[in-house]
């Protein structure tokens, strides 16, 4: 369930990073809100966990920095260049091939196993992309297969950090792993975001809504997103892993409907019907499953340390 809210967290993102790409450049956006994220989660990671950051080995800093540079830096940034080519619906529809890339490299790196809940599962997620696919991202054309290439990029990040998180959760405490990724990610987008600063009107700073989509983002794509990723992806395995974010479609395309007035087409409909028949689907496994190798490896390795 706290890996299904931290999806649910990248969903409501998604419609206000489109909204915010008509005013700010992609790297100064995500510096800014991960900037804010930092300054939340590194005190409430230090009063909470008592971390000692000075105590942290090298090999742990190592971890969380190319968490933070597939998850915080390339995922996030493929996808907000993307939300410039196509609208948040079609992006968090075609995010649901998620699913299919985390089974496939988690077979290979982490030997997972396969049943046939979980390849059925993963099929009909990669039905609804392929629908979305074929019908156009974009209805009015030009810029569709552009922002098919960034999102298909923004997935494969995203996939590779489920894989490497997978091997790294038990070496460090959840909330201390959020604020080590949001201040690495800070400043691996830096250099960009301060060339970015200087070619943008400031004056887009003064507005009120301006920094509500800023905190929006800030939380729900940072805070939220990663704290409740942490705190779930312990407790699954990362095939499972990646089938619960199919949950980020579906809540993308409602906060953006209702919220921000999106217009939904019959085939996002129908893609979306089958990325629910999806996550029940994955639902059922989870709850049915025998204890995964990797999950004894999980528990194994916490009681060795």
């Amino acid at each position: 369930m706290l890996f299904v809210i931290s999806m649910m967290s990248i969903g409501m993102s998604i419609p206000i990073g489109d909204v915010m790409m008509v005013d700010f450049p992609v790297l100064l956006f995500t510096f800014i809100t991960i900037l804010i994220a930092s300054i939340i989660l590194i005190p409430f990671a230090t009063i909470v966990e008592k971390t000692k950051w000075s105590h942290i080995s090298w090999k742990n800093y190592f971890g969380i920095f190319m968490q933070a540079l597939l998850t915080v830096t390339l995922y996030t940034v493929f996808q907000l260049y993307g939300l410039t080519y196509a609208g948040p619906v079609s992006v968090g529809i075609i995010t649901s091939i998620t699913p299919a890339v985390v089974l496939v490299l988690s077979l290979f790196l982490l030997r997972e196993r396969l049943n046939l809940k979980k390849i059925s599962a993963v099929a009909l997620a990669i039905l609804a992309v392929l629908i979305m696919e074929i019908a156009g991202v974009d209805p009015e054309g030009g810029g569709s297969s552009i922002g098919i290439l960034f999102m298909l990029l923004a997935v494969i990040s995203l996939s590779l950090f489920f894989i490497y998180a997978k091997k790294f959760t038990v070496e460090l405490p959840p909330y201390t792993l959020a604020a080590g990724l949001c201040f690495f990610g800070m400043l691996q987008t830096l250099p960009i975001a301060i060339y970015q600063f200087n070619t943008i009107d400031v004056s887009v700073f003064s507005g009120m809504e301006t920094w509500l989509g800023i905190l929006g983002f800030a939380f729900t794509a940072w805070i939220f997103a990663y704290t409740f990723t942490y705190l779930g992806l312990a407790k699954i395995n990362a095939s499972t892993a990646g089938m619960a974010s199919a949950v980020i479609p579906i809540v993308a395309t409602t906060f953006a409907v209702v919220f921000f007035g999106a217009a939904l087409r019959i085939v996002d409909m129908v893609a979306l019907v089958l990325v629910i028949a999806s996550i029940v689907i994955a639902e059922y496994q989870e709850r049915t499953k025998e204890p995964t190798d990797d999950t004894l490896w999980d528990s194994e390795d916490v009681k060795a340390k």
